[in-house]
């Protein structure tokens, strides 16, 4: 769940910088965010689904959106060589 979480919030910062417009924008998202999706073998329903079970324990949510600030934070101060 981590692991998506931090590829969506990647995913939501490169097409919101994109010089497009916004129903540009969310047509691309959709697109990448499916890939998120299947590079990890989960439908979009499952996702929505586990969302909502972590959304109903605020400290099970805490926990994990703070591994996720840290992974991307992590990400931001160690990025990866531009290939």
């Amino acid at each position: 769940m981590i692991s998506i979480l931090v590829e969506i919030q990647l995913t939501e910062g490169k097409v919101s910088s994109l010089p497009v417009t916004y129903d540009s924008s969310q047509v691309l998202y959709s697109l990448m965010e499916k890939d998120i999706f299947s590079k990890y073998g989960v439908t979009d329903s499952v996702f929505i689904e586990s969302m909502e079970y972590y959304l109903e324990d605020a400290e099970k949510m805490d926990r994990i959106y703070a591994r996720v600030i840290d992974s991307l934070v992590i990400l931001e101060t160690n990025p990866k060589p531009k290939e």
